[in-house]
């Protein structure tokens, strides 16, 4: 298994919903489908920028040959942006065979992993062995965690990937390699290669399309789509729809994900088979989170509490961002607060906070000018 596979919980059975995505993962999706089937499908759900340009950079490398190298942290989906990659290829007629480059400690089993090995080439090489260079020949191979790759093995991926030939271990036939390879890692491969963990050499080889992988605290409100996608397909596999609480909701939306996408999965996940009920509230979660659950009162839900009781937004939130006793983060809480008790009316929101209708203006470029708009 790679460690940085992002299999849901559960198969998409009998819907498409595609309506979380954008247009290119839309793409991705149906093609998945037609090369793997629904049980398999890619299915790369948010609508943000930082996701949507990622998308775009991957479609315009995709129909080179040369290496690209997928940079992220743990749980961010990278091997799903390689399976991306791969059904928007030429080569998505041919293989894709993942590789966990770590799974092996042993020298000989991690080279045989890669390139194969003859029969009593090493102890324990009881057979001939074909390894993924072959097994993903006119495809894409996919090398997982490639910082952890044992230095022998890098050796011998240098090579390859320089002559385009490689050879298995015990074998004295030299074979053409046409395989297109993306690595990734969430490991520093920047100062690993200035020590003696990362060749550097190799290093240069892998990154000729580098891509960064932004994190799920980076890609706005990515997370409302995730959440949404994740119940959706968890009741279309139990048959029962649940929703989480506005309370719920909160705690969620104050979470920073240091475990990214996988984290937001295992948490909707737990959520779902602890409520008893239709209704997904904190405690069927929050120890996940690694939260108090009875959280204090922050400084920004008392906020709101107060302009809910006729407190005067331009002494509480203006002048309090200005003087920085409320940073942009806080300001965006109270504002997305409101829109979701105004029907996502800054109008209404006027209303619910007391403010006078001829303020609309003066609040709406104090937004606007300081950049406080909820992503």
């Amino acid at each position: 298994m790679s460690g940085d596979r992002l299999t849901l919980p559960m198969p998409i059975v009998s819907s498409r919903p595609e309506q979380w995505m954008v247009p290119l993962a839309r793409t991705v999706c149906r093609l998945s489908r037609r090369v793997w089937g629904d049980h398999q499908a890619v299915c790369l759900v948010g609508r943000s920028p930082a996701l949507t340009h990622l998308l775009e950079k991957i479609a315009k490398v995709a129909p080179f040959s040369e290496p690209v190298l997928l940079l992220g942290e743990s749980g961010t989906g990278k091997e799903l942006l390689a399976k991306a990659l791969y059904l928007l290829s030429p080569r998505r007629s041919g293989p894709f065979i993942p590789v966990n480059c770590p799974q092996f400690e042993d020298a000989n089993l991690t080279v045989s992993e890669l390139f194969g090995h003859k029969k009593g080439s090493f102890t324990g090489a009881i057979a001939d062995r074909k390894g993924a260079f072959e097994l993903a020949t006119g495809g894409v191979i996919f090398l997982d965690e490639v910082a952890d790759l044992h230095l022998s093995a890098q050796v011998m991926l240098l090579r390859t990937l320089a002559s385009g030939e490689f050879q298995a271990l015990g074998d004295s036939k030299v074979r053409r390699s046409d395989v297109r390879v993306v690595a990734a890692t969430n490991r520093p491969l920047e100062s690993l290669r200035l020590g003696d963990r990362f060749r550097e050499d190799l290093y240069f080889r892998l990154r000729y399309f580098r891509l960064q992988v932004p994190p799920l605290r980076e890609r706005g409100d990515d997370w409302l789509d995730l959440v949404a996608f994740t119940l959706h397909c968890l009741a279309t596999k139990h048959g029962v729809e649940k929703v989480f609480s506005p309370q719920a909701m909160d705690v969620l939306s104050r979470h920073r994900w240091p475990g990214n996408v996988r984290e937001l999965i295992s948490v909707v996940t737990m959520g779902y088979a602890m409520a008893e009920g239709r209704t997904i509230e904190p405690e069927h979660f929050i120890e996940l989170l690694g939260e108090d659950p009875a959280p204090r009162r922050r400084l920004e839900d008392e906020l709101v509490r107060q302009l809910v009781e006729k407190g005067d937004f331009w002494h509480l939130v203006h002048d309090a961002f200005l003087n920085r006793d409320l940073n942009r983060t806080q300001v965006q809480h109270i504002i997305r607060w409101g829109l979701a008790h105004s029907g996502n009316s800054y109008k209404r929101l006027l209303q619910l906070f007391h403010l006078r209708e001829a303020d609309y203006q003066r609040f709406m470029d104090f937004l606007r000018h300081h950049q406080l708009k909820p992503q």
